[in-house]
């Protein structure tokens, strides 16, 4: 049996719903032209999910913010680590997507909709995907995404390249946790300072530096980074 694309969905701004579309042009490490979660650092710029789960739960397409809705799928085949692959288009699944407060209302238990609701994905490949286009599910294509929350923190932050820096939401951003993680951040840091992680190369949504790394002004400038009162954002800011 084919797999097929069943829907597409763009949403185009937080707080609103999702809006089908016949068409999407997908950018290769950014995501879907606009999305509101498409950006370099983000591992959730495409929701992929399943005909059969929708039906399952008994919820409309859209209804769980997806961008794809894939039919004909081997329900074994699509997990984390997987690839959907047509065309020029390629799209690497990084983690399940959690059930949320989002949509609790419809489905009320979120016990059942536990990696139900779908599977996040990053753009490795650009190009366009249309309704009705034929897709392979490729298994085991990639590794998953570490589950750990904590293995999330430290892949990331040994990423950000020598002279340049990175805020507090963009790490949650890279993580794929909620905004809300970022009161949580200071603790991480703490716990991390001994693990030779560039952790110097983490600023304050201000620019400003962490009370946590005393010596964090002269690594920064060691790698080029001026910080009289706060680091230049506009000059030294990474974001993919």
């Amino acid at each position: 049996m084919p797999i097929t694309i069943a829907h597409l969905f763009l949403k185009p701004a937080r707080h609103q719903p999702v809006v089908e579309q016949s068409a999407i042009t997908l950018t290769a490490g950014v995501g879907i032209a606009g999305d509101i979660h498409a950006h370099k650092l983000s591992p959730r710029q495409v929701l992929v999910t399943l005909a059969a789960q929708l039906d399952a739960l008994a919820v409309a397409p859209g209804a769980l913010y997806e961008n794809l809705v894939i039919a004909g799928a081997v329900p074994a085949d699509f997990r984390p680590g997987s690839a959907i692959v047509t065309g020029d288009v390629e799209i690497r699944l990084t983690m399940y997507c959690e059930p949320c407060k989002r949509i609790a209302p419809l489905v009320g238990n979120l016990a059942p909709v536990v990696e139900r609701r779908g599977i996040l994905g990053v753009v490795v490949h650009g190009g366009t995907l249309r309704s009705g286009d034929t897709v392979a599910l490729v298994p085991g294509r990639y590794a998953p995404l570490p589950d750990s929350v904590q293995q999330k923190f430290c892949n990331f932050v040994a990423t950000i390249p020598a002279g340049r820096v990175v805020r507090y939401r963009d790490v949650t951003m890279a993580m794929g946790v909620d905004d809300s993680f970022i009161r949580a951040l200071p603790g991480y840091i703490k716990r991390h300072l001994d693990a030779g992680l560039p952790l110097h190369r983490i600023v304050n949504g201000r620019g400003q530096l962490l009370a946590a790394l005393p010596q964090q002004a002269s690594m920064l400038a060691s790698e080029g980074v001026t910080s009289d009162v706060a680091v230049d954002l506009d000059r030294f800011l990474w974001q993919g």
